[in-house]
């Protein structure tokens, strides 16, 4: 009777560790590692340790998990295996459960930048994240995007992203940074001097890349003509470097923070704007009225540099002109004739009929501070610009006659 007992308790025993096995399998946790039958297994490099610190000395850990509805789960994921052994990262692929969503998730404890990436394995072997999805064929890419997330965190790479790739809180942190005034004149100063005197906001070093260098390398005496006092300084770093065939956006680094990057215009790439024509509520009829105001002018042989600076006081919105383009095309402003018959004029249809003869164009725009004013430049792909006749050595005068 005693032996019939024992054997009824581990028999007991059996049915009850069988029962929690079977309940455990229900949740069974997948992690991808290579087959051990596998002959070149022990052939293989170690994967890239990803806890590594990279030399930028922020130490970035990246984990993967993986949800999957259907019963092919671990069939599935051993497809992915070398894909996510090359990445040199585990995951897990597990059940879905109510309540799982897609997610690119980063925390910053220092040093340590922690992404954590929830998928979805599809039933047909594809991964889905929440901003890519990744067929069985396009392992390579998904290898690419992991080291991505490794290098820039759970914002990916900036490049080809808009905004230059920064988050809306970053690129409203610039914007605002970048929205206070310019408080010395940097006219007729070396670059160098003129940049260090623009007073940049302090957190965001300014870093000229080596075609940049290369491009300024014989007119780094060269000054620019602009008066900048009292614009904001993103317009005003724009505007100044513009006057050397240069631009520069903010760029986020690997290690999270943000840079200004300087390199020449001539590289297909965006650039912070010299003047902003589409801020919300900032149509140039709302920022500078004054323009669209008409008064009676005639004008006879004067020089159009005079004249446009005439017409920036007249109505109170500075008129600047891209002189580096506009000499380039050869066309001297302090010596270009002016006439215009008497009538009655907007001052910007004035500004037209003026620039306009030499292939010029106008834009209204303004700063990070909804300062007005208007830009002049060459029209793209105007061709040479006509010689005009030069004004007579009198002084300009715009008079509204009003």
């Amino acid at each position: 009777m005693c032996r019939l007992t024992v054997v009824s308790a581990v028999f007991a025993g059996m049915l009850l560790a069988g029962w929690v096995a079977a309940a455990q399998a229900q949740d069974q946790l997948y992690e991808v590692r290579p087959s051990r039958n596998d002959p070149n297994y022990r052939r293989r490099r170690p994967p890239t340790d990803p806890n590594a610190p990279p030399a930028n000395g922020v130490d970035t850990r990246v984990t993967v998990e993986i949800y999957a509805g259907n019963d092919n789960a671990g069939f599935e994921a051993q497809r992915w295996e070398s894909t996510f052994e090359r990445s040199g990262i585990s995951v897990r692929i597990r059940s879905e459960m109510p309540g799982d969503k897609l997610v690119t998730h980063e925390t910053q404890h220092g040093k340590l930048r922690e992404v954590s990436v929830v998928g979805r394995l599809e039933r047909d072997g594809s991964l889905t994240f929440d901003t890519r999805k990744f067929k069985q064929s396009e392992g390579p890419a998904l290898v690419e995007w992991i080291n991505e997330l490794k290098t820039y965190g759970a914002q990916g790479s900036p490049q080809g992203k808009a905004l230059w790739g920064l988050s809306a809180a970053q690129f409203d942190a610039v914007f605002r940074a970048f929205a206070t005034p310019v408080e010395q004149e940097v006219a007729d100063q070396p670059l160098s001097d003129a940049l260090h005197n623009l007073g940049l906001p302090e957190g965001y070093p300014l870093r000229l890349t080596y075609a940049a260098e290369k491009a300024i390398a014989g007119v780094t005496h060269s000054r620019s003509k602009l008066q900048l006092k009292g614009f904001s300084h993103g317009t005003a770093l724009a505007l100044l470097l513009s006057q050397y065939g240069l631009g520069f956006r903010p760029e986020r680094t690997p290690g999270g923070k943000i840079e200004l990057v300087v390199m020449p215009t001539e590289d297909s790439t965006s650039f912070w704007p010299t003047g902003w024509d589409n801020l919300e509520g900032a149509s140039p009829v709302s920022i500078a009225p004054k323009l669209f105001q008409q008064t009676l002018v005639e004008l006879k042989d004067q020089k159009l540099g005079d004249v446009l600076e005439a017409i920036g006081q007249k109505t109170g919105t500075p008129v600047l002109l891209d002189y580096a383009k506009i000499e380039a095309r050869g066309l001297d402003v302090s010596t270009a004739s002016v006439t215009v018959e008497r009538h009655r004029y907007a001052w910007f249809t004035l500004l037209t009929r003026i620039t306009s003869p030499s292939f010029l164009s106008i834009k209204v725009c303004c700063d990070e501070l909804r300062k007005p004013f208007v830009w002049v430049t060459p029209l793209k792909n105007a061709g040479t610009i006509p010689k005009r006749r030069p004004a007579k050595p009198a002084p300009a005068t715009v008079d509204p006659l009003n």
